[in-house]
């Protein structure tokens, strides 16, 4: 199967691991690159001698194969991070909720590939401008920090609005949403909740255990995660947001600033750029640490954990080369099938 996507970046199946933080690490990373997609890593809830050892990791497990680290300007030590991708060579870097090239003056280095989340067409024509080499459309039904338009208007009108390849995210599981995607003018799919119930995500058997039993209606959107528009599965009752526990904002705070060894001073300057984008620097770092626990405890009673709408899709615990593999495979047939029964008329 070859598109713009897979001739981009050398990779055998146009299947992109979305970079999922606390989930995406080197296991992960590593499996879905060495069974023909791209791995992007999340770094948040590392520290930079973690992240830099896990950057290390998945080059030597992957044999020469691309591979890419998610930029969140929204947490601290960023810059550090951006440094540590130029100095380790990561060929791939994308980025979420803002556009670290454009929001730093960073100059794109030349032997790196951009390939940015956008939530609406003018975020996709603005970041080509700024030398993004393709763009993957965060849509109403993804996980975790959702857009706010369906991938079936979304798809279609960035791809009509830009030059470079488009993937779509959010709402994709199998062989059908990759056929569905391509038809919309997509040149691949990255999936996230999908490769998070695989052999080789490290979230806990018991939370894999109610994503396959979730349907599509309880994953949740909405700001009360974390201040962002976020779609999450929680057990949580009555919980609005971190005024409703405010006993936990201060000890979050403190242990953010411990995880990432960070000053004060750069502290503040992350929640200046929160407070930009209207967003409660004591509610995102609230959210984030209930996000944290339920990834790490499986906990949904307690803490939420990110899920797309496809959740109600999910039905298994595959390795991801067989996730991989049936779901080129199953688009293939679709497509075949499409054409096949098209031409019989």
């Amino acid at each position: 199967m070859k598109t713009k996507i897979t001739e981009l970046f050398g990779i055998k199946y146009p299947i992109i691991l979305s970079p999922m933080a606390f989930v995406a690490r080197a296991p992960l990373v590593i499996a879905v690159c060495n069974a023909g997609g791209l791995g992007l890593f999340g770094p948040p809830g590392l520290t930079l001698e973690e992240m830099r050892a896990q950057i290390r990791e998945i080059k030597s497990q992957v044999g020469g194969k691309l591979f890419g680290v998610n930029i969140m300007p929204v947490m601290p030590k960023v810059k550090e991070l951006i440094q540590i991708l130029i100095e380790e060579d990561v060929p791939v870097w994308t980025s979420g909720i803002r556009n670290p090239l454009t929001m730093f003056n960073i100059k794109k280095p030349k032997n790196v590939i951009f390939i940015p989340a956008v939530g609406n067409v003018r975020q996709a024509i603005s970041v080509e401008k700024s030398g993004a080499d393709a763009v993957i459309v965060q849509s109403l039904e993804s996980g975790g920090h959702a857009g706010l338009i369906a991938s079936s208007v979304l798809v279609p009108e960035v791809a009509r609005a830009v030059k470079i390849p488009v993937v779509s995210a959010g709402g994709y599981a199998d062989g059908h949403g990759l056929a569905a995607a391509l038809a919309l003018g997509a040149e691949g799919i990255a999936m996230g909740t999908r490769f998070a119930v695989t052999q080789e995500s490290p979230i806990p058997e018991g939370l894999k255990k109610c994503y396959i039993e979730a349907k599509d209606t309880d994953a949740v959107l909405s700001a009360v995660w974390d201040g962002m528009p976020q779609r999450a599965m929680s057990k949580m009752k009555h919980y609005r947001g971190w005024w409703t526990h405010p006993w936990d904002a201060i000890p979050t705070l403190i242990n953010s600033k411990k995880s990432f060894n960070a000053s004060w001073k750069e502290i503040l300057e992350n929640a200046r750029i929160l407070m930009e984008m209207k967003v409660s620097p004591p509610q995102f770092a609230t959210g984030m640490a209930l996000f944290q626990k339920a990834i790490a405890t499986g906990d949904t009673k307690h803490a939420f954990a990110p899920v797309g709408q496809v959740v109600g899709l999910i039905k298994d615990i595959p390795t991801c080369r067989e996730l991989i593999e049936r779901t080129a495979a199953e688009a293939e047939q679709v497509i075949k099938d499409l054409y096949t029964n098209k031409m019989g008329r």
